[in-house]
């Protein structure tokens, strides 16, 4: 037998009513095998008298919140021995919650996440794209349903969440659920109402910036050289658009390298070779701070840029060592001249990000939760 805590993040757009909670707390103690059931309402603003029952509820009130932070407030406050976090903008049937929380106690998953049963011809146009977004979502985020709004989590997967800063954006709950939560994951088909708008539902910019923290959360450091490589490509990009104008630019105005090999110091291809080097190189520390390590950004900015600048300065030098030093060592490479190159471009890489992952964006302590925010905790 165990303690239940029903969590339910919810809006000032989308309020639950009593009765539905009396359903959800009767069929939970009936046949969920609790010896209490504890619902926790968590929401921006208060509803009247609309939620109504006689069973233990808490209720929580954070004006200008977030789902995110919502649903974090809540689980701090929840006492059960297992957890049900339900999204009240999705349509579950009562019998779901049973489903996902008799999976969470027969099996060793942490987390069960409360699937839609599949519906429809799978051989159709739109069954065979909801069946490759599944598999491509369980590769990277663990389960085929990122935007699921039922889940069952245990307590002692929530221990290390609480210790978090909970005003991180976003709106997906289970998306935040699935930044800290180390365990394993297990999907379990579950019966949704026929009025659930899950397909209805936009992604949102905060939506993408959660997938990116599990992304981060599950492939750790791959995830975030998969992201500064990417970052490296658009600087790429922006190196070689801004030397080609400048020469083009240098040469409206009259300012002309030479032509031919000896006739003097090609200064405006120099000036342009480091005009546009400088631009890519802020470009792309720029991108860095801002997303690949997004959680690090509390450090001084010309202290991060100085050292990221003498990062890639220190790769840059290895790089030209390596396509010099190889070719002339080593018979395979002085054959194949661009396979010097590629050395050096990935061992350029490699001391560029680890420069930029240890040293230059340094992930400081959070800060504690802002005392000021405007909280109301009532318990009926």
């Amino acid at each position: 037998m165990s303690r239940i805590s029903l969590i339910i993040p919810g809006t000032m757009d989308k309020s639950i009513h009593g009765d539905a909670l009396a359903t959800y707390q009767r069929i939970l103690h009936e046949r969920g095998g609790a010896d209490s059931v504890e619902i926790v309402l968590s929401e921006r603003g208060a509803h009247g008298d609309e939620v109504v029952g006689q069973f233990p509820l808490v209720r929580i009130f954070e004006e200008g919140a977030n789902h995110v932070s919502l649903l974090r407030k809540g689980l701090a406050a929840a006492t059960g021995d297992v957890l049900l976090v339900l999204d009240p903008s999705r349509v579950y049937a009562p019998e779901a919650l049973l489903q996902v929380l008799d999976s969470l106690r027969t099996s060793t998953a942490d987390v069960v996440v409360g699937v839609p049963t599949a519906g429809g011809n799978e051989t159709t146009v739109r069954g065979v794209r909801n069946k490759t977004l599944a598999i491509l979502g369980r590769l990277a985020l663990g389960t085929s349903d990122g935007l699921s709004g039922l889940a069952a989590i245990r307590r002692s997967a929530v221990r290390s969440l609480i210790t978090d800063n909970p005003s991180i954006s976003g709106s997906r709950i289970l998306l935040d659920v699935l930044t800290w939560c180390s365990g394993r994951l297990l999907d379990v088909p579950v019966h949704t109402g026929r009025d659930d708008q899950r397909k209805l539902v936009p992604v949102r910019l905060d939506d993408v910036k959660q997938i990116k923290r599990v992304l981060d959360h599950r492939f750790g450091t791959f995830s975030r050289l998969v992201q500064f490589c990417l970052v490296g490509a658009s600087g790429m990009f922006v190196d070689l658009s801004l030397y080609a104008i400048l020469q083009w630019l240098f040469h409206r105005i009259g300012f002309e390298s030479p032509s031919d090999v000896g006739e003097g110091f090609a200064w405006p291809l120099a000036v342009a070779g480091l005009l546009s080097i400088l631009a890519a190189l802020t470009w792309n520390f720029a991108l860095n701070r801002r997303l690949t390590f997004s959680d690090s950004r509390a450090g001084s900015i010309p202290r991060q840029y100085l050292t990221y600048a003498l990062g890639n300065a220190l790769g840059i030098a290895v790089s030209l060592t390596l396509r010099l030093y190889l070719p002339g060592r080593f018979r395979f490479f002085s054959d194949h001249r661009l396979a010097a190159a590629v050395v050096g471009i990935v061992a350029a890489t490699a001391i560029s990000f680890s420069m930029s992952r240890w040293v230059v964006f340094i992930r400081h302590a959070e800060p504690a939760g802002d005392e000021s925010t405007k909280e109301t905790v009532m318990v009926r």
